[in-house]
């Protein structure tokens, strides 16, 4: 066998050789080929650093690869973290939301239901005494309304006003003791029904009435008022707010404030007595006494027009 065949058939050999897939009798012919033949020593030299190269350009790949992978776990770790603590949040504040929503209902019903009791009450003393601050003037005044009921009789007292009348009846009595005059009006219309008087705490029953999401614009706090725990509900902006106080043992609205920053300052306080009132306090016989002969007497009649009539929720 010339030496150019000889060549050739290393050359044929090369790549099975170097990947140890020969038997050990041709691996011998190429290695003695080799040691004589310096063409084909180079041929296998450059085979070995192509190989070289490319084993270690594959690890360098495997290498980018494996750290992308890492890098990859990693990310996922964080994000799998961050969707913890995102989730953990919404959870919180919706569970924040739903618990404030629920106090604040309770609140409303138990305050609601306390007025529902009041409304059936055949004798109490309901005493309303607002003071306003007027901010622009830096004025102060105050108002006293008291309620007097006693089985179905009424004595309204407002300033220098007092109003007689019952339930469900067509008739009041006015008595202005500054005009010293008294007026028997009569109207078309049943104005009162018993329980009435307990309307004046308009918030709770609205706040009844709307419920639901409208208690989210609420907030509620606990305080005192003259040594009595109380609950505190709040509604309000940055220009103005109102709040109610509630006595947390009754139920009861003991206080109202109503604030706009710019304008007036007014607080309304709630004293109410059970049980008290005599039947001397809901006569209106005393206006036949001495004390009331020198006032001026005059009957007066308002025939209401059928939409007034209606709010009064008559017939009539």
């Amino acid at each position: 066998m010339n030496k150019s065949d000889e060549c050739d058939i290393v050359k044929d050999l090369a790549a099975p050789y170097v990947e140890n897939l020969i038997n050990s009798k041709s691996k011998k012919f190429v290695e003695e080929h080799l040691k004589n033949c310096d063409n084909c020593k180079k041929y296998y030299n450059d085979i070995n650093s192509n190989i070289l190269n490319e084993s270690h350009n594959e690890k360098i790949k495997e290498k980018h690869e494996l750290d992308f992978l890492k890098k990859i776990r990693k990310n996922m770790s964080i994000l799998k973290i961050l969707l913890f603590v995102i989730l953990t949040i919404i959870v919180v504040v919706i569970l924040s939301i739903f618990i404030k929503c629920q106090t604040v209902t309770k609140i409303v019903n138990d305050a609601y239901e306390q007025i529902e009791y009041l409304k059936t009450l055949d004798n109490y003393k309901l005493v309303e005494k607002t003071i306003t601050t007027n901010y622009p003037d830096n004025d102060t005044s105050e108002i006293i309304a008291t309620y007097y009921y006693k089985d179905g009789k009424y004595k309204n007292e407002y300033g220098n006003t007092t109003c007689y009348y019952e339930d469900n009846s067509y008739n009041k009595i006015y008595v202005y003791l500054d005009l010293k005059q008294i007026d028997y009006h009569t109207q078309n219309f049943i104005e009162n029904n018993k329980g009435e008087t307990f309307e004046t705490f308009y918030e709770i029953i609205s706040y009844k009435q709307l419920s639901g999401l409208f208690n989210l614009l609420l907030s509620i706090r606990t305080d005192k008022f003259n040594g009595i725990d109380c609950y505190v509900i709040r509604n309000g902006n940055n220009n103005s707010y109102r709040e109610i106080w509630i006595d947390k043992e009754t139920n009861t609205v003991l206080r109202r404030i109503e604030e706009n920053y710019s304008k007036y300052y007014r607080e309304t306080i709630y004293t109410l007595v059970e049980n008290q009132v005599t039947d001397e306090d809901v006569s209106s016989s005393i206006l036949d006494t001495e004390q009331y002969k020198d006032y001026t007497r005059n009957n007066t009649t308002y025939n209401a027009t059928k939409e007034i009539k209606n709010t009064y929720n008559t017939e009539n």
